[in-house]
């Protein structure tokens, strides 16, 4: 018993060790010949080479004529001339200055020292008009007529101007 005990352990080891079976119909075929090409990569790489070395030529200039080269005729060819930039530079450096002159005269003029008001009653009374009690609101009748005054004046001064022939807008 103990020596069959020792070989099934030697023989499980040897199954072990053993290389596992493949159960293929093609294990002892071959492919069949390919046609094997260079690759992308090979054609990536000539093309490079071939590429650079053109455009090295291409861009050299030749010593010997003192000319420029292709690349550098062709830039230039396509670049505005230098009267063309002192045109550009001399219509914006008139428009820089047209506007720093507009930005001085408006900084100049002095600020109002009050302002209009255009609906007077609604700042002296800001809640709503409603359940409000008699006697809680200011005398505003004298306010009412100066800006009536005033408005009255202003187009007296407006009609005056527009009978001299002079165009004045209504916004005015």
């Amino acid at each position: 018993m103990i020596l069959a005990r020792r070989s099934v352990a030697s023989t499980r080891r040897l199954l072990q060790n053993q290389q596992p079976r493949r159960f293929d119909s093609h294990a002892a075929h071959h492919a069949a010949p390919v046609n094997e090409s260079f690759g992308r990569s090979f054609y990536v790489a000539i093309g490079t080479f071939a590429s650079g070395f053109a455009l090295y030529h291409f861009t050299n200039s030749t010593k010997e004529s003192g000319s420029q080269s292709r690349i550098s005729s062709l830039i230039e060819k396509w670049s505005p001339s230098e009267k063309t930039w002192e045109q550009r530079n001399a219509i914006h450096t008139a428009a820089v200055e047209k506007a720093a002159a507009d930005r001085h005269l408006f900084i100049s003029q002095d600020l109002k020292s009050h302002y209009e008001l255009g609906n007077p009653e609604a700042s002296f009374h800001p809640g709503k008009p409603y359940n409000v009690i008699p006697g809680n609101h200011a005398d505003l009748s004298q306010v009412i007529a100066h800006y009536e005054r005033q408005n009255q004046k202003q187009e007296e001064e407006r009609i005056a101007r527009m009978k001299d022939g002079k165009v004045v807008s209504i916004y005015e």
